[in-house]
């Protein structure tokens, strides 16, 4: 393999396989690392809203719904139709969908099972060697070494979720103030089993106790617990910047992932491919990218709000998903 490129991404999630398809078929060099041996193995719920269904959902593996089911403690439940479905797909399905958009793209280079050890200006050193390049994209997760490497801080949110192997038809949300604080808990079917799940803050709830909260949750459902598997990681949404110099931070490398919903794919998707185009062109205004990160301050806004008042939670939840049922703001909250 070549050791010098014009462009090295790290990592090859949404953001990462976005940005090489914005290079794909143009003048310059680009190398995707991939870590693990195959691509989309990273934990996660599965469930996405409009922005990334915009990038190619592939339809055989994925699941539609237009409503959503929304429970605040014991209070009648919200139905909320959506203006835009939501969809469930594997993170596996996904990523093999998008990668199907970089074949034939002689310019891209893909490299799986490649661990980058240590980096530094102009270089990265892997497992199968040392890689130059003129622009490096850290897209490696909440974790990153790119954004270690840069000397960023970071702050994180939780996900856990159990595969239950049993299909449903509803899409879920509950929330229980009293027990959960600001978390929350979710049920998203999938085409050959339902992720069950528990998002939350670990300065306000341990681990261990977000587990009994789960399996508890779990059961009052009606799933079997038999069979499932427990999965989890951190969601990175500390949001300081996606450019140093010729070093970018796309997706949850760079904090965009959104504290209130955690959700990640969508603004991994966008920022992913708008660096992609402002490599190509340094004058390119990042239209996509903006409108992300101000639907991003939106939600984390409103969410602050929320936190910062706990004898109220109930209270604005309840008034947040009334006001949710009207298309205008679910177009404001960007779904």
């Amino acid at each position: 393999m070549n050791n010098r490129f014009d462009v090295i991404i790290i990592g090859a999630g949404p953001a990462g396989i976005a940005c090489a398809e914005a290079l794909a078929g143009s003048s310059l060099g680009v190398l995707l690392l991939e870590k693990n041996k195959a691509v989309g193995l990273k934990a996660c719920a599965g469930g996405l809203t409009r922005t990334a269904a915009r990038f190619g959902v592939p339809g055989d593996r994925s699941r539609s719904f237009r409503e959503q089911i929304v429970c605040v403690d014991n209070r009648a439940p919200f139905r909320i139709v959506l203006r835009h479905p939501m969809i469930t797909v594997s993170r596996v399905d996904l990523a093999r969908h998008h990668l199907s958009g970089l074949e034939g793209a002689s310019n891209v280079e893909i490299a799986v099972g490649t661990k980058v050890t240590r980096l530094s200006d102009s270089a990265v050193w892997t497992d199968r060697g040392m890689f130059r390049f003129r622009f490096l994209v850290g897209a490696d997760g909440s974790q990153s070494l790119v954004r270690k490497h840069l000397g960023l801080p970071s702050r994180f949110g939780v996900g856990l979720y159990y595969e239950v192997p049993r299909r449903s038809g509803e899409v879920r949300f509950h929330f229980k103030p009293g027990i959960v604080r600001s978390g929350y808990l979710w049920a998203f079917p999938h085409r050959d089993c339902t992720n069950v799940g528990i998002g939350f803050n670990p300065e306000r709830l341990t681990a261990g106790l977000t587990k009994v909260i789960l399996r508890q949750f779990v059961k009052e459902l009606g799933f079997p617990s038999e069979g499932a598997r427990l999965r989890g990681g951190t969601i990175s949404h500390l949001y300081r910047g996606f450019r140093f110099g010729n070093r970018f931070l796309a997706g949850d490398a760079a904090g965009l992932a959104s504290k209130a919903s955690g959700e990640g794919i969508p603004f991994a998707l966008v920022s992913g491919r708008e660096i992609g185009r402002a490599i190509l062109d340094p004058g390119y205004p990042m239209p996509e990218f903006r409108r992300m990160l101000s639907m991003k301050r939106r939600q984390e806004g409103y969410w602050s709000v929320f936190e910062s008042v706990p004898g109220l939670h109930r209270t604005l939840l309840a008034a947040y998903f009334t006001m949710m049922k009207r298309g205008w703001m679910q177009a404001y909250m960007g779904y």
